[in-house]
């Protein structure tokens, strides 16, 4: 059976979660920080979020961050990325964006190929926001098969990925992280600054 994965997309969201963990960078005169939610793993839950601007106007992504119908059952890990940009010598610029590339490093094989994101946003009052999900929905599985294909899952899917930000066009990445998917957490691994 294959199963529909969701994974890396960003958007810009509000959301709300426990303690962030917090990291904190530095490029030219920019300080840059990152505050990452680590929402409770999802089990056969409808996965929506909602904008700060309206909070009535839902954002349903499926696949790699395409625009599409709210997953209904959505078994997986989620989390929330948000970088502020603040300028040492005074106000940003109007265009001030982030630039993300990532690639997968290693996954299991009951995935298919995923190939590298490159998306730059522009940040909205000082701030942009990343959703990261990945996990499938079980809309489409038997009820009673639901429960067994959990497990089944649970023990064979996982993504590694590297993710490079850059600042305003920098060909210099000012972070690298390493990140961890499986269905029950999305992990940081490795984060390395300037």
């Amino acid at each position: 059976m294959r199963l529909p994965l969701l994974s890396l997309f960003p958007m810009a969201l509000m959301a709300t979660a426990a303690e962030p963990q917090h990291h904190t960078f530095a490029t030219g005169d920019y300080i840059i920080t990152m505050d990452v939610h680590f929402l409770d793993p999802y089990v056969g839950k409808r996965l929506a979020f909602y904008t700060g601007t309206d909070p009535r106007n839902e954002i349903c992504l499926v696949g790699n961050g395409e625009a599409g119908a709210c997953p209904k059952r959505f078994v997986g890990a989620v989390a929330t990325v948000t970088f502020t940009v603040k300028r040492a010598s005074g106000k940003l610029r109007g265009k001030t964006s982030i630039r993300e590339y990532v690639t997968v490093t290693s996954q299991s094989p009951d995935l298919p190929p995923r190939p590298p994101l490159d998306k730059t946003q522009v940040l909205t009052n000082g701030a942009i926001s990343d959703l990261q999900a990945f996990g499938y929905d079980e809309s489409d599985i038997a009820e009673g098969e639901r429960e067994a294909e959990r497990q089944k899952s649970k023990e064979r899917l996982w993504r590694l990925c590297h993710q490079e930000l850059y600042l305003n066009g920098q060909t210099v990445p000012f972070a690298t992280i390493s990140w961890r998917y499986t269905l029950d957490a999305i992990e940081i691994l490795r984060v390395q600054g300037r």
